[in-house]
């Protein structure tokens, strides 16, 4: 194929050569508190909510609402493990394929009304209908049955019934090991169906005959949407008919602040609670004695990567991916540009979940690099376009990547975009390269692995890479139906190996996390996955 050779680089190693050198800080002085309602726990989106139908769910603020006003049969705990939630216990069959729950019937609607297994069955038929919008009907989809009825070819999915009142029975169509897990994510989240109604022209989700909410939403979780200003703020109260209700919080506050230096002054000020501290700032609180004790910290499930088009030649050839990994100092990236608070990713599968594995990385090897350019057909180097969606992070790593490929002869125009614009040339297979992350859904190596590089999903499914390989596809779909731990540990960290030797990424890092926290507050706990927070457990003293 012939190919456009990149324009100059106008910047091409601005930052590379800043990396000699070290990362300045922006320091913002402490302000005065102000005084602020003594059980209201203050706290910050970065994005507007737009609906809080867990069924329409897709983004990580409204599903982090989602998991504290709705419940699915079970739940993430702050751990990232399974507890229960509706359902108060749950079996399965030796074949790992039926799974019989048994609901708490303590369990209400904030309108007062007890959950009844019915609503599970209506709510779960309502994400897989024929007309439905639901855009995650996968969750559920492999239900015994799922199919069909999404097509329209049943009345009912043949896998799911409620025998009584408290009792739901799901069968699958073969074991899947993550099952569980989805259960916990917002499109198997249970709404009452009193309380929706056909949506008005312009509400979001809106298509016909798809029931939502008409105004604030109604679930069953600990706690309710006492007020919300669309843009402005929502304000949470607990639910009074949940058993877990928080008796010391009296109300939850987000309120939505886009700016990561306005979330960081208005922590400081005391107006807000907890704040989760953007990169640029985390050396500083770190060394900061009156914050240095309130500061929590995990490794998130994310990891950061370029993505290279391994259906785009030259990058088709394994040999020319590899020298782009060989090319570029990661470890000196996370010490300068993510300050050290990161782990060098040698694989997709992040620590803390199963499957993870310490393999050797790429050896930076600038000469090594060269030689297999040579190798591969390209002794003077090639161009490539990496693009990107623009933010002050990506700017930075980017401009770095840019400097180290120079350096072996790869001239790199970087290229943005903004979300949109972006993810359909991505999707579309229309570029070279492009630096994207991946943020756990639910806590399983399965997800990591599944999504980004089964070619089942090649294109906007997950694998915009447009990696493909037989026999690794036949590896991830055996490793689905794993339901040992142990076995799919090592199942999915020898699937993480032989792609980590495909390079069909740069590999990047995994980041770590930093909350900061009050000294008001106690009781916190970070949660591992967005969807485990948990206030009920949180107490706030006076000022």
């Amino acid at each position: 194929m012939s190919r456009r050779r990149a324009g100059p680089v106008a910047r091409a190693g601005t930052l590379f050569a800043f990396l000699a050198g070290c990362a300045g800080v922006v320091c913002l002085g402490a302000c005065s508190r102000p005084a602020s309602d003594d059980d209201t726990l203050n706290l910050a989106l970065a994005a507007s909510p737009n609906k809080l139908d867990p069924a329409l769910v897709v983004d990580v603020d409204e599903g982090r609402i989602c998991a504290l006003v709705f419940q699915g049969l079970v739940r993430f705990d702050q751990s990232g493990g399974l507890a229960a939630d509706l359902a108060k216990t749950w079996s399965t069959d030796e074949g790992s394929t039926r799974y019989v729950f048994h609901l708490d019937t303590r369990m209400k609607y904030s309108n007062g009304r007890r959950v009844n297994a019915s609503d599970v069955v209506w709510s779960y038929q309502r994400v897989l209908a024929p007309s439905s919008p639901a855009p995650r009907p996968w969750v559920l989809s492999r239900i015994r049955g799922a199919g069909d009825f999404s097509r329209g070819e049943a009345r009912d999915i043949e896998g799911l019934s409620a025998p009584d009142d408290s009792t739901v029975v799901i069968e699958l169509g073969e074991p899947f090991g993550p099952f569980l897990s989805m259960l916990a994510l917002p499109a198997a989240m249970v709404v009452p169906r009193e309380e929706l109604e056909l949506p008005r022209e312009g509400v979001p989700g809106g298509r016909a005959g798809f029931l939502t909410f008409p105004g604030s939403p109604i679930g069953s979780g600990a706690w309710q949407v006492a007020e919300w200003e669309r843009g402005d703020y929502l304000l949470l109260a607990p639910n009074p008919h949940h058993p877990r209700a928080s008796k010391t919080i009296g109300k939850v506050r987000y309120r939505v602040v886009p700016e990561a230096f306005t979330r960081v002054a208005e922590f400081e000020s005391g107006s807000l609670d907890i704040l989760e501290i953007p990169p640029p700032e985390q050396v500083r609180f770190l060394a900061d004695g009156r914050y240095a004790e309130r500061i929590q910290r995990r490794p998130a499930l994310r990891v950061f990567y370029i993505g290279i088009n391994n259906s785009r030649p030259p990058f088709d050839d394994v040999r020319v991916r590899r020298a782009l990994n060989m090319a570029v100092n990661v470890d000196r990236l996370i010490e300068v540009l993510a300050d050290g608070h990161a782990i060098r990713a040698a694989g997709a599968v992040p620590p803390g979940l199963r499957g993870h594995e310490g393999r050797t990385p790429y050896r930076y090897d600038p000469a090594g690099a060269r030689r297999l350019l040579a190798q591969a057909g390209h002794p003077d180097g090639l161009p490539m376009e990496i693009w990107q969606r623009d933010s002050p992070e990506g700017n930075r790593v980017l401009e770095a990547v840019q400097g180290y490929l120079h350096e072996v002869g790869v001239e790199v125009r970087l290229v943005r975009r903004e979300w949109s614009a972006f993810k359909e040339a991505v999707s579309a297979g229309r570029v070279d390269a492009f630096y994207l992350d991946w943020y756990a859904d639910y806590p399983d190596p399965e997800n990591f692995v599944y999504p980004l590089f089964h070619s089942r999903n090649a294109g906007g499914g997950g694998n915009r890479v447009f990696f493909r390989d037989e026999s690794i596809d036949r590896l991830i779909d055996a490793a689905a139906r794993l339901v040992d731990a142990g076995e799919s540990a090592r199942a999915y960290a020898r699937i993480d190996s032989l792609v980590y030797d495909q390079a069909p990424w740069i590999y990047l890092y995994f980041p770590e996390v930093f909350y900061a926290v009050s000294e008001r507050i106690s009781g916190y706990e970070m949660p591992a996955l967005y969807l485990g927070e948990d206030f009920t457990g949180v107490d706030k003293a006076p000022e």
